[in-house]
């Protein structure tokens, strides 16, 4: 991002991304960065304000999505799953109900994904107990498959602060509701002792939206710097070491999703200090 960004700041000639797909999420940096782009899957963003020319395409699907996401067990149910079993270790010994329960996926369907990450030899049945074969692919994928098939359907919504001086201190000190926890940039600030200092805010939750405005002090706003999602399923996940942040995670995959180099190190930094049993 760093390159592209220098690319199109010091050009004499108007830039434009090529790819052959560029998903939402790395969209809404490109058009935060002004970074003109175009897929073959027909979405761009065209914006040359001399030329009176804006364009914006979104929300296209990728016109041939890999064997990886396309298999039951990367679909949302799957997707569901394999959080509680990544971020609970214990819960891979568990029942199929207990999985269940914990997932909030049908009982049914448990028997069927786990099958399913079998076939895909991800998992495999050792002595009674259920091991990965390759936990850092089972990662890999996982991160990819949230990416692709659950997060463009979390329903997002945009805001700004309503005192822009939130963005750089004090938004700790808000008083998130129960069901409220920051994702991405500001989970990561608040797991690693301030390491990171938040631009964009990402905000989980299944509280109403007017709620949220209240408490937060928001301004509806397509490009704002906060987005607000409702998580996966209708709890925050248990054993999260901070109360006000997601899951490591969520907040993992949160930054590897949004391309940003300096985000993808802040990634690593959390896999190293949350995910280690994952490696």
């Amino acid at each position: 991002m760093t390159q592209l960004r220098y690319i199109n700041d010091h050009a004499h000639y108007p830039v434009v991304l090529a790819a052959p797909y560029i998903p939402d999420s790395l969209g809404r940096v490109l058009q935060r960065e002004n970074i003109q782009y175009l897929d073959t899957a027909g979405n761009a963003y065209l914006n040359a304000a001399d030329a009176g020319l804006f364009i914006l395409v979104g929300g296209q699907r990728q016109p041939a999505i890999g064997k990886q996401v396309q298999h039951r067990a990367f679909q949302p149910a799957g997707v569901q799953l394999l959080y509680h079993l990544l971020s609970e270790p214990a819960l891979l010994q568990a029942s199929y109900r207990a999985m269940a329960e914990q997932a909030q996926v049908a009982l049914g369907s448990v028997s069927i994904l786990l099958r399913g990450l079998q076939q895909l030899e991800l998992l495999r049945d050792e002595s009674g107990k259920r091991r990965w074969t390759d936990p850092a692919q089972v990662l890999r994928r996982w991160v990819d498959a949230y990416g692709e098939v659950v997060r463009p359907k979390l329903a997002a919504q945009r805001y700004r602060w309503l005192d822009p001086a939130v963005a750089r201190q004090g938004w700790q000190n808000l008083e998130l509701g129960p069901d409220m926890a920051w994702g991405g940039e500001p989970a990561a600030h608040l797991l690693l002792d301030g390491y990171l200092l938040p631009e964009y805010f990402t905000l989980y939750t299944t509280e109403a939206r007017g709620e949220v405005i209240r408490r937060l002090r928001l301004v509806p706003d397509a490009a704002g710097k906060v987005e607000v999602l409702r998580p996966m399923d209708t709890t925050l996940g248990p054993g999260r070491p901070q109360p006000q942040a997601v899951h490591p995670l969520l907040a993992y995959a949160d930054l590897l999703l949004t391309a940003d180099p300096r985000n993808r190190e802040v990634a690593h930094l959390l896999h190293e200090h949350y995910l280690s049993h994952l490696a």
